[in-house]
């Protein structure tokens, strides 16, 4: 996955040597999503949004599928059920009830992360002899909680990208 640079008015809002430092390793950098609510009304309920933790999967439960755009090839991941592979459950968390003041940060790529640095799984990496615990992305599905009656008001949001770039790798 590579950043694309965003240009307004012709100037990019990137600098090109600082993403190009960035693509060849010598900066950190991540994509991260900001997901909120945008409904004043109501709190989250239906279809609320769960994430997984990254150290209960292997990167032999994830499954890669292309995305084809007019100008290049993405990818993004599903996970397989724990039962295929034979491993334990999956931990998942979420946030019930969410409200117009809160949100979730989605990390969707990160550099650094034990997977994009060719780890089995996330936080399998070993650094200075202690596992790195830094998550390659976050795994996540809205779902439908039984706690709450098809009469749930549906789930307003919006979700934003975001690029951090460090000034280290």
């Amino acid at each position: 996955m590579r950043p694309k640079l965003i240009a307004q008015n012709k100037k990019s809002l990137l600098d090109s040597n600082i993403v190009k430092e960035a693509l060849e390793g010598k900066r950190r950098y991540a994509f991260i999503n900001v997901w909120r609510s945008i409904d004043n009304e109501n709190t989250v309920k239906n279809p609320p949004l769960a994430c997984v933790d990254a150290t209960t999967t292997t990167i032999d439960e994830l499954r890669m599928f292309k995305i084809h755009y007019i100008d290049r090839v993405g990818e993004n991941y599903f996970i397989s059920p724990p039962a295929a592979s034979g491993r334990r459950e999956h931990g998942w968390y979420y946030y019930p009830e969410m409200t117009m003041d809160e949100v979730i940060l989605l990390k969707q790529w990160d550099s650094r992360g034990a997977v994009a640095c060719g780890a089995h799984s996330d936080g399998e990496e070993e650094k200075n002899g202690e596992k790195d615990k830094t998550s390659t992305f976050a795994i996540h599905s809205a779902f439908i909680d039984p706690t709450y009656g098809e009469d749930a008001p549906p789930r307003k949001s919006i979700e934003v990208r975001c690029v951090a770039i460090w000034d280290e790798p």
